[in-house]
């Protein structure tokens, strides 16, 4: 996606700050820095990578997300079903 709409940050003033992009776990911010710099090499001063902060099993089971495998309770199929 950034690959295709590198004419936005080739035009993206300096002075302004930094675009900030939040990557998940499975993405590695020096790969994806690498890539994007044999595309456009000064892409690294106008934005910066970090990685976004994991749920923990209590935090994802409150947003109602289960662990793959993981099976909903009984409760939730019979509420969900009325």
């Amino acid at each position: 996606m950034l690959c295709q709409n590198i004419d936005y940050f080739k035009a993206r003033p300096l002075d302004i700050a930094k675009l900030t992009i939040l990557v998940d776990h499975g993405y590695h911010p020096d790969s994806i820095t690498q890539a994007l710099q044999e595309i456009y090499l000064e892409i690294m001063t106008k934005v910066q990578f970090e990685q976004s902060a994991q749920p923990s099993k209590a935090e994802k089971e409150a947003q109602g997300k289960y662990p793959r495998g993981g099976r909903r309770p009984l409760f939730c199929f019979l509420v969900s079903s009325l």
